[in-house]
């Protein structure tokens, strides 16, 4: 063949060539099918870590509602440590009996190896014929240390309820800052004695403690399809240790129409038969007698809640994820008290719901929300007028899924650290009547795309997962993943997007002082050179039985550095960070507001006074 037709063919060939290599994502940039980014894998080490070596309970199929698992630094050595609930079959239909576990407290070590030890009788949190499955960390006291809440879910035997609710009361314990600590839950008053899933943390009233928002599940028996269900209990902090249940006050925030008749005591609702022929909308799955929960205020049956601020107004709101109806939303209203909103927002569709976590996923500048259910999941995508709509499109479902799925957990995370939120889904069956199930990490694409891209990750297969817990364990830059499976034993992924991805990262650790310490609820938002900005805020109890890192985690592409990091306190006031470089932890304490800004704490302060002023009078009017 004569030179110049190779010269000429070998052209064609480097072009065609460059031409494929520009339709290849390039690293930090996903492709537009959505296939992971190249190199990206989970890998599963819980052997190595420490969590292969414990054992929560015995296994099950479908019976458990735990294991929930909670990061936390507890020691406060810079590292996250974990927190793992019982397993236990509370009907005793699939063991044979009533059987409950244990907890454990696993220490992290550190670098370089970052493994896991069991320290629970040492520190004094380790709890034998245990019925626990929620728990998380938050700083109640303000003294510096993360301390432990406990929701323990009790018992669901029907034919003996008129021995009580067969609720077992939780359990605050107070961290002593040596590696120990005190069971404090008679003397703080926030022992609900319910069957309770999990309690979620905010200073809702900004008076710069935290508040408690304790929730119950009530008794739903697989067996004979009958459930009651329970009232929750919203405790104010008083800042001296202890707290009241203001769930009255505060407007009746027990995630159902139904009130308690005393404080600190659930109030049980009557039987309600469950029918098993699915309604027209299949997140409902099965009808039941009365249509709890039409009035938006909630079912009755609260599996997992958020605290977040729905609607940008500076004051954090409350959802709560409720089983066989509505799911509720609660406007704070500021001075107290909360307005049920849940039809005015748009979140109508009854719902399984079980799961709840909120991101700003579209980056648009307001806080969506993710709802486990059984059946296809929502995603409430927030409209920026204060109503939401739900996007549950065919690709929020697995496409070879052939069965209903059940999820339990939902969470946003930046896997990839690309400077978008990641979905992921925890699934387990719930009764013999459901085949086996898969979890599922959808990746962000952009535009409000989400692609399944759980087998490529290595996150695949079937399994019963119930609590899930994301958090940079290894403080490498990325979010790795530790799972409360009921079928099997405590999984821990570790993440390697940091490594391979060419992505950056910012994580923002936020030490309050007018606010509470963590500053837990704040808001804190990035802005790019370009003027692009994410944002999230820091929670405290997230997900489904568990808690995640308060600091704020950021993925940031191939941005190496922020224009400024902006933090909007429970105060009211923002403080602005400039010039930030990525790929480390911020820590941002908290500046004491201008002389024009401290008139608004004043107010703040002496809304408090007022408000506490108010529930005197209620109380004294309720005992006259």
């Amino acid at each position: 063949m004569p030179i110049g037709c190779l010269r000429n063919q070998g052209i064609v060939l480097l072009l065609v060539l460059l031409l494929a290599a520009s339709l290849l994502p390039s690293p930090g940039q996903a492709g537009a099918s959505g296939r992971a980014y190249e190199g990206i894998e989970f890998t599963d080490v819980t052997n190595e870590s420490g969590f292969g070596s414990i054992s929560p309970g015995d296994t099950t199929e479908w019976a458990a509602y735990g294991p929930g698992v909670a990061w936390g630094d507890y020691d406060g050595d810079g590292d996250l440590d974990a927190y793992v609930t019982a397993r236990f079959d509370h009907l005793g239909f699939e063991l044979g009996n009533f059987t409950t576990g244990r907890t454990y407290l696993m220490q992290n070590s550190g670098a370089p190896n970052y493994t896991f030890t069991d320290v629970s009788d040492e520190a004094g949190v380790g709890l034998l014929n245990s019925t626990a499955i929620g728990a998380s960390w938050a700083d109640y006291d303000n003294d510096g240390d993360l301390d432990l809440y406990i929701s323990n879910y009790g018992w669901a035997d029907f034919p003996n309820l008129t021995t009580g609710t067969q609720g077992v009361p939780n359990i605050l314990f107070a961290n002593k800052g040596d590696g120990t600590f005190n069971d404090v839950t008679s003397f703080a008053g926030v022992g609900n004695p319910g069957h309770s899933t999990n309690g979620i943390w905010a200073d809702y009233d900004h008076d710069g403690d935290l508040d408690l928002y304790s929730m119950n599940a009530g008794i739903v028996d697989e067996r004979v399809f009958v459930l009651h269900t329970e009232t929750n209990i919203l405790y104010r902090n008083n800042g001296d240790g202890t707290f009241e249940d203001y769930t009255a006050e505060a407007g009746g925030v027990s995630g159902q129409d139904l009130q308690p008749n005393a404080d600190n005591t659930p109030k049980l609702g009557p039987m309600i038969s469950i029918h098993g022929t699915a309604p027209t909308n299949p997140s409902a799955q099965v009808i039941i007698q009365g249509e709890l929960g039409t009035s938006g205020a909630g079912s009755g049956i609260s599996w997992a809640g958020v605290w977040f601020d729905y609607n940008d107004d500076g004051w954090e709101d409350l959802f709560v994820a409720s089983d066989f109806g509505i799911s509720p939303l609660y406007r704070n209203d500021k001075d107290g008290t909360f307005t049920v909103v849940t039809h005015d927002a748009g979140l109508s569709d009854p719902g399984t719901g079980m799961g709840a976590h909120t991101a700003d996923y579209d980056n648009d500048g307001d806080f969506d929300l993710c709802q486990t259910n059984f059946g296809p999941n929502y995603l409430w995508q927030n409209q920026g007028d204060g109503t939401y709509m739900q996007m549950n499109h065919a690709l929020l479902e697995r496409p070879d899924e052939k069965t209903v799925t059940v999820n339990w957990d939902c969470h946003w995370l930046d896997y990839d650290l690309d400077g978008d939120w990641d979905l992921w889904y925890g699934a387990g069956r719930i009764n013999t009547y459901i085949w086996v199930q898969n979890n599922s990490l959808y990746q962000n694409v952009g535009d409000g795309v989400l692609v399944d891209v759980t087998d490529q990750l290595g996150l695949g297969g079937h399994t019963k997962t119930m609590g899930a817990a994301m958090a940079d364990y290894d403080d490498d830059g990325d979010i790795d993943i530790l799972l409360g499976d009921a079928d099997g034993p405590i999984r821990l992924f570790e993440n390697n997007a940091a490594q391979v991805s060419g992505n950056h990262w910012l994580k923002v650790s936020l030490n309050g002082s007018a606010s509470n310490i963590h500053g837990i609820g704040a808001l804190v938002t990035l802005e790019f050179e370009d003027g692009r900005t994410i944002q999230q805020q820091s929670y405290a109890g997230d997900g489904y039985l568990g808690s995640g890192d308060p600091a704020v985690h950021f993925g940031l592409g191939q941005e190496t550095s922020l224009t400024e990091v902006r933090v909007l306190w429970s105060t009211g006031h923002t403080q602005v960070v400039k010039n930030v470089d990525a790929d480390q932890t911020l820590v941002v304490d908290e500046e004491m507001p201008s002389p024009l800004h401290t008139s608004q704490v004043q107010n703040i302060i002496l809304g408090s006074l007022g408000l506490m002023a108010v529930a005197l009078l209620y109380r004294n009017m309720q005992s006259s």
